[in-house]
């Protein structure tokens, strides 16, 4: 299994805390005013990775967008380039991705 694939496993086993797991990969999370339809997005910048997430949303739709931006970090997803058509496709990966985590956590 793949060292940061371990890292969030145990994060969804409780294993760690999200606040060791934000140290281990440099994460900056900000709440922001953002679009309704916007729920967050990550970025790197100089070795930093940014989790922004909409401030209006719930607890659980904070907590699920969460997983999918810490998805997108494991996927390396900020390696690639995020043309339009591309978008879409990079999202459902990060979903299956959170699913397939969460279903690994459950049977484990």
């Amino acid at each position: 299994m793949k060292g940061s694939v371990a890292v969030l496993i145990s994060l969804l086993r409780g294993e760690m805390s999200q606040d060791e797991y934000i140290n281990y990969h440099n994460i900056k999370i900000i709440n922001a005013s953002l679009p309704r339809r916007i729920y967050g997005f990550i970025f790197g910048y100089r070795d930093i990775n940014f989790i922004i997430i909409n401030k209006y949303i719930s607890k659980e739709k904070y907590d699920i967008t969460l997983l999918h931006e810490f998805a997108h970090l494991e996927l390396s997803h900020l390696d690639k380039i995020c043309l339009d058509f591309k978008i879409e496709g990079i999202e459902d990966e990060a979903d299956k991705y959170v699913q397939y985590l969460l279903n690994m956590v459950k049977t484990c």
